[in-house]
């Protein structure tokens, strides 16, 4: 029996990952699911989300270098809930991260 992998592959997210500022009602949703970094350094993260299966939720992270910026969104990913988190990376070439955040996949 194979088991789930906790990395997932970068996608575009089914709901856009916003600020709190956002008033649409598809951000609501975003804003009401807590999420939680396991680990992070300059280049990459690994983040988790509260909640319980099957719901399953992405992650984002934004990376820079200079006045370049690179949104990579991962998804779909384990089930909310599910400690092992998403791990993201930023691109090779001197993209450092700059923020990670999730969202409800």
């Amino acid at each position: 029996m194979a088991t789930a992998l906790a990395v997932a592959a970068p996608v575009a997210p089914a709901v856009a990952a916003g600020t709190a500022s956002s008033a649409s009602s598809g951000q609501a949703s975003v804003q009401a699911l807590k999420c939680h970094t396991n680990w992070e350094n300059s280049t990459s993260a690994n983040v988790w989300c509260d909640g319980h299966g099957p719901a399953r939720y992405g992650a984002s992270i934004l990376c820079k270098k200079g006045s370049l910026q690179k949104q990579l969104n991962y998804g779909p990913g384990p089930w909310q809930g599910d400690r092992r988190g998403i791990s993201m990376y930023c691109p090779d070439g001197g993209f450092k991260r700059v923020k990670q955040w999730g969202w409800p996949g």
